[in-house]
């Protein structure tokens, strides 16, 4: 059975061969600069050619809040302290300037926000008084991806949802406190990015079949960040919208949400995705894959359970049982996909690429089906 088939077969929870067993959203056919081979890379991207790929693509055309407007303009300083790099950003709307800071720091591929867009109602308006013009977008690069892949995975795009764009207009800590205490600014800006994140995935949705869209931002109304109470008016009908766009152009909808989703799982099944990711498994998560396989396994894929940090710092022998409690978990009836919660954003070390491959060789052995 080829990869892209077992994928499609667990998605619609059939058992295939075996269960697939995946990196999170890796392009192992990248060109790798210098700096990343000597981080290790060279390996690990050769590794990921041997699974069952799920490859990122993105579309042409993407422009500043869904927007194809030039009445947004962004300009940028920064300046370097050791390993760190500290960018000042302004933001130029039609009714004034906005500022944010953020930070990011030498062999890691992430981005920290120090000073977010948002910091008091004025900003706010800012934001909402910037206008709309339809993008124009090309989803070429996915179906690339697909010819390129052929039958040896599935290609992925991302979608950020209402509140992820929302939420990452603030600090994370401004974020939690306006979430939690003045929720009628959240709404203002949730109503003001639907329409636009909409148009966007219907025009890509048009374009595709067979892709997965990975709609990425769930996980801000979760705890600690924000009480779980308000996921059913700040996530539900925003991504349930998204999710028909996507089904109903034959594609794969996807809710990517880390965290503590014990409490969510219910209006995660409202949302009605083909597939729930990451699924962090306790202590950082709070929900057993067993008992979410009990709750919703028999609408929605489940796709994940095992923990980058393991990855990184367990014994093969470790990594070897938790797949093989993860597969005894998730696998039964069809529907899971073996899957870390995170990709690397920093150095492969030599116990990360041996466990690693640790995980696909215990994925496929404990994996079978027949």
């Amino acid at each position: 059975m080829s990869p892209r088939e077992r994928f499609i077969r667990a998605f619609h929870l059939e058992e295939p061969d075996r269960i697939p067993v995946t990196f999170s959203y890796v392009d192992p056919f990248v060109e790798l600069s210098e700096e990343k081979k000597k981080l290790g890379y060279d390996g690990f991207h050769r590794l990921v050619r041997e699974t069952d790929i799920i490859l990122p693509r993105a579309p042409l055309g993407g422009g500043r809040f869904y927007s194809a407007t030039t009445d947004a303009a962004m300009t940028s300083t920064s300046t370097k302290t050791g390993r760190y790099t500290y960018t000042e950003r302004v933001l130029h709307t039609p009714l004034g300037p906005l500022h944010s800071r953020v930070r990011t720091e030498e062999g890691i591929a992430t981005t920290w926000t120090i000073e977010g867009w948002v910091k008091t109602p004025e900003d706010v308006e800012k934001i909402l008084s910037i206008p709309y013009e339809p993008l124009e977008l090309s989803a070429e690069p996915i179906i690339q991806g697909q010819a390129q892949l052929g039958d040896r995975g599935i290609v992925a795009t991302g979608v950020a949802d209402p509140i992820c764009a929302a939420a990452e207009l603030f600090s994370l800590r401004d974020y939690a406190i306006t979430a939690s205490t003045n929720k009628e600014v959240i709404k203002k800006l949730l109503d003001f990015f639907a329409p636009r994140i909409e148009d966007y995935t219907r025009q890509l949705a048009e374009q595709t079949e067979d892709v997965l869209y990975r709609i990425v931002g769930p996980e801000y109304v979760t705890g600690p960040i924000v009480q779980p109470s308000l996921f059913r008016e700040f996530v539900v009908p925003y991504d349930r919208r998204l999710v028909k766009i996507v089904k109903k152009n034959d594609n794969i909808a996807c809710i990517h949400c880390h965290g503590r989703i014990r409490e969510v799982v219910d209006d995660i099944r409202s949302i009605d995705p083909h597939v729930l990711e990451p699924i962090e498994p306790p202590p950082k998560g709070n929900i057993r894959l067993s008992d979410l396989k009990e709750r919703i396994g028999d609408r929605i894929c489940l796709m994940g359970y095992i923990q980058y940090n393991d990855l990184e710092f367990d014994s093969r022998r470790s990594i070897r049982e938790k797949v093989r409690d993860a597969v005894s978990q998730g696998a039964p009836g069809g529907g899971y996909i073996l899957f870390p919660t995170a990709e690397p954003i920093a150095r492969i070390t030599g116990r990360l690429l041996e466990n690693q491959r640790e995980m696909v060789r215990s994925g496929r052995f404990y994996g079978r089906y027949h």
